[in-house]
């Protein structure tokens, strides 16, 4: 729910083309009918807030999007909102929604029958006691059963959940580019080195953004000594490395290629180990 302050007084409209478009600076876009009063009071006072309802709250959207503020003051309607006071805005903020924003606008584009309002928050307001409102064909839902993540569980030992662990530098999910070497009922180790901690894995890279997998990979791989061309199709393997109460998300891009050499290389029986298990089947 956007709400806006102008000539009529203060307003509010329902908008689904709402969105986050970047991190730094913190932008938000929303799509505004052309003419709309919104719209004319949001580029005569170039501040506006977002109001993201809550579950409890379809009747104040159905308000919101079903009338125009030249047709009726919406905001006065009798047993209807609620207010919170803003911080550094004249536009009211709706009580009791999920999230409360304060924008300044950035800046506006036409995009055919709508303008794309782009806003800077200023002040931002979360309450983690609520859910949100879902809205879809022209129906309204509130969330329903978490839909569980493909994620196996793979039991390790403290010094594998300490290498990753570390790895991740506290991220939520740490990504792998991953090689699995074959040969016959083997998989091709190499010796990781991080000061003076040392750990036995598949070959592997942490990805930069934008990087080409494969290619870095590939390149890796003849750094190091391997001779073996990877296959271009990858897999992946989402994984959580579980020792006692600590948990550490995985994510593995894994390309396979085959050893022509084995005598000449590390290699471990992939029966042997969780995690290579985990990877490999």
């Amino acid at each position: 729910m956007i709400t806006s302050v102008g000539q009529l007084g203060h307003n509010v409209m329902a908008a689904e083309w709402t969105m986050q478009i970047s991190y730094d600076p913190f932008l938000i876009a929303v799509f505004i009918h052309d003419g709309s009063v919104t719209l004319k009071n949001i580029r005569k006072t170039k501040e506006f807030g977002v109001n993201v309802a809550s579950k409890s709250q379809s009747d104040l959207v159905s308000i919101a999007g079903g009338y125009s503020g030249s047709e009726i003051n919406k905001l006065e309607i009798k047993n209807s909102f609620k207010f919170l006071k803003s911080k550094f805005i004249r536009s009211r903020l709706i009580a009791n929604s999920i999230i409360n924003a304060e924008f300044k606008l950035f800046s506006t584009k036409k995009l055919g029958d709508h303008v794309m309002v782009i806003g800077k928050v200023i002040e931002i307001r979360y309450d983690k006691t609520r859910k949100p409102l879902l809205y879809h064909s022209r129906r309204y839902y509130q969330m329903g059963q978490i839909i569980e993540p493909s994620r196996k569980i793979v039991n390790v030992n403290g010094e594998t959940f300490h290498w990753f662990s570390n790895e991740a530098e506290g991220k939520f999910i740490l990504k792998c580019n991953a090689a699995i070497i074959k040969s016959g009922k083997n998989v091709l180790l190499q010796t990781h080195s991080k000061g003076k901690i040392t750990y036995e894995t598949i070959p592997y890279l942490k990805p930069k953004r934008g990087e080409d997998y494969l290619h870095f990979l590939q390149e890796h791989l003849r750094k190091i000594g391997i001779k073996t061309r990877l296959k271009p199709k990858p897999r992946i393997k989402k994984l959580v490395l579980q020792n006692k109460k600590r948990m550490q998300r995985v994510n593995f891009v894994l390309f396979e290629g085959d050893l022509p050499n084995p005598l000449l290389q590390i290699l471990k029986n992939k029966n042997k180990d969780e995690l290579l298990k985990a990877v490999y089947n």
